[in-house]
């Protein structure tokens, strides 16, 4: 709950019983409602992934840029991160996914940039990409 109500307190200047129950609905958005109350220290590696986000959400973002938030998660897992992705998505917010995890990337952008060494090597569609005979020897060596 109190990493939710800092973003609250700081774009908005409110902190009072709206926020609280503003931050409530936020949590039960992202399946955290149970462990509103519970310290950061002890959630698991997807429930502190879901409080980034929530607490992301909490600044009412029109962009989200998502770094990396699927790095060292479970398939089932990662499942869980898109499902609130796409969720978001739906809402309005354009996402940035900066991420390693090529399923992820495939399954949820409608655009792909692709780099190697800092250097545009290709973008477009995930189908597209995957064609790429650059992207495929970047990315899976020779």
């Amino acid at each position: 709950m109190e990493n939710l109500l800092v973003p609250f307190a700081f774009v908005g200047g409110k902190d009072g019983p709206e926020q609280q129950e503003e931050a409530m609905t936020i949590l039960r958005g992202m399946g955290l409602a149970d462990k509103a109350f519970v310290q950061s220290n002890q959630l698991s590696q997807v429930e502190l992934r879901k409080m980034e986000l929530a607490r992301a959400m909490a600044a009412k973002p029109k962009l989200l840029i998502s770094d990396e938030a699927m790095a060292g998660l479970s398939g089932n897992e990662v499942d869980e991160v898109l499902d609130i992705l796409f969720g978001l998505n739906k809402l309005g917010i354009t996402i940035i996914m900066i991420e390693h995890i090529m399923q992820a990337v495939m399954k949820f952008s409608e655009r792909i940039i692709c780099l190697d060494a800092g250097k545009i090597i290709c973008e477009g569609t995930p189908e597209t990409i995957v064609k790429n005979p650059e992207v495929q020897r970047a990315y899976l060596g020779d």
